[in-house]
């Protein structure tokens, strides 16, 4: 479910009407302004750029975070446009071809391959630009009015009436405006989904019913890259093999919940698959041990000039690029496996911070287990953990969308007899919701998400084990044992990457 903004979307709707105010201005004032074209490329160019822009407002569009600027391209570019139209000889078919051939085109990649920060960088500078360009246009055309240039001359002008000055006066304020108004056009990260939870929240069980539904539905694949050390402090083969996918599978096959990883473990896994034409691609990081209290950019950054201190090959700049991605951990396995022993801590701490900075959507777990003690320990727990999750998403900043997903599920409610797209599960994640919505942190969390795409969610990976709470609210003894994947409702965690 969205945790709803009614107010992000009010500000939005503000925005757009001031920028369509600004578009009916322009035309407004426009109509006294000559578009003199001298030459093949200025008609070319004034045909061109706005059929580019309108065309690629339609690729804006599609992505959530991006379409206020879809609308700021529309509200701006189709008044330019239909103002055009009434100087004959402006407006060039051959311009108008490419450029809706070159905004399809940019559409296209964006779409084909899930990254909408190009197309936003694209659009964002290409409006600047036009936008400066018409600026300094304008400005030349009344610095041409006021020549030759003197106190004298203005006070005339504006003695006689004429309309000309005026009309390019406020036709130059309101491209100023529209400039200034580009900063709607929102950058995007790159579409990568990065999944991230403290220890014994689910995180590898969800890998396990992530990973079974993107071979069964999306012709996944996936990359994996395991450091793990022995008790001499060598790097072990066995404890490696034990962390691989392929093996975890195979414990539930034997009816054996798969081990966790150890203190001197740590393992990255990515997700690749399609949605029809769109790649969807989602990353873990599972470790031993807590790191939530340190994921702040200052330990970052400390945690990354450790790391330059003992890899003498690398400087810092490599490493902040590089840090997060599989070919690089493969690397530093390959050739600084004893220098990694005692910076394990700051290798984890750099590699989680930087698929977060890098993500373009962020999930957040929640254990399950706090909602069965939730009178107890579950809700101190519960308040803690939302703080941390408020606090990184105001750290990572706006540009990115969320999600709280709310692991053991099947601990909290019978889920045998609820199919995942029904409204009796609808109405469990609504009764989570307003659980969690008795918690201050959680309601500043709903708070952020007025200028800020946040969503929960509550899944299981083994939809048929019984519920952990009696008919009287009191905990039964024993702890489930997941022996088998048959995921409920992380269909709608892999739809939220793409």
């Amino acid at each position: 479910m969205r945790i709803h903004s009614n107010r992000k979307l009010f500000f939005e709707l503000l925005a757009i009407a001031f920028v369509l105010l600004l578009s009916f201005l322009f035309l407004k004032f426009s109509r006294m302004i000559e578009f003199p074209v001298t030459s093949w490329i200025g008609a070319f160019l004034l045909s061109f750029l706005p059929a580019f822009f309108i065309t690629s407002a339609l690729g804006l569009a599609l992505h959530e975070q991006s379409r206020k600027g879809s609308f700021f391209l529309f509200a701006t570019f189709l008044p330019f446009l239909y103002t055009l139209s009434f100087y004959p000889g402006v407006l060039k078919t051959n311009g108008l071809l490419f450029g809706l051939l070159a905004g399809g085109l940019l559409d296209f990649r964006a779409l084909y391959n899930n990254r909408f920060n190009t197309l936003t960088g694209y659009t964002r500078t290409g409006s600047r630009l036009f936008f400066f360009a018409l600026a300094v246009y304008l400005f030349v055309q009344l610095l041409g009015l006021m020549s030759p240039l003197s106190i004298e001359r203005i006070q005339q002008l504006l003695e006689s009436g004429a309309e000309e000055p005026k009309n390019l006066g406020f036709a130059l304020l309101v491209v100023l405006a529209l400039l200034m108004s580009t900063k709607l056009i929102s950058d995007i990260r790159i579409s990568e989904v990065f999944v991230y939870g403290p220890s014994r929240s689910g995180k590898t069980l969800l890998l396990l019913a992530l990973y079974n539904h993107f071979v069964n539905f999306y012709d996944g694949t996936h990359r994996e890259i395991i450091i793990s050390y022995d008790m001499q402090g060598n790097l072990s083969k066995v404890n490696e093999n034990r962390l691989r996918i392929e093996s975890m599978l195979a414990e539930l096959e034997a009816g054996n919940m798969p081990k966790s990883t150890g203190r001197a473990d740590m393992a990255m896994y990515e997700l690749s698959g399609k949605k029809g034409a769109i790649p969807i691609e989602f990353s873990f990081v599972d470790y031993s041990g807590e790191y939530t209290e340190d994921l702040e950019p200052e330990k970052y950054a400390s945690a990354v000039q450790n790391l330059t201190e003992k890899l003498e090959r690398f400087n810092a700049n490599t490493i902040y690029r590089q840090i997060g991605t599989i070919s690089f951990l493969e690397l530093l396995k390959k050739d600084y496996a004893k220098e990694l022993r005692g910076e394990f801590h700051n290798l984890i701490l750099a590699s989680i911070y930087k698929k977060m900075e890098t993500a373009g959507e962020i999930i957040f777990l929640v254990d399950g287990d706090y909602l069965l003690n939730y009178q107890q320990e579950g809700r101190k727990e519960l308040t803690r953990l939302f703080g941390l999750y408020s606090r990184l998403i105001d750290i990572l900043g706006s540009e990115k969308s969320y999600a709280l997903v709310v692991t053991k599920i099947d601990k909290f409610k019978d889920l045998s007899e609820i199919s995942e797209d029904s409204e009796a599960a609808q109405e469990i994640e609504q009764e989570v919701y307003d659980l969690m919505s008795k918690m201050d942190t959680f309601r500043e969390i709903r708070h952020r998400a007025q200028k800020v795409p946040v969503y929960l969610y509550t899944v299981s990976v083994d939809a048929t084990l019984p519920p952990q709470l009696s008919k009287e609210g009191m905990t039964v003894e024993g702890q489930q044992r997941v022996t088998q994947i048959y995921p409920w409702r992380v269909r709608e965690i892999a739809q939220f990457g793409s």
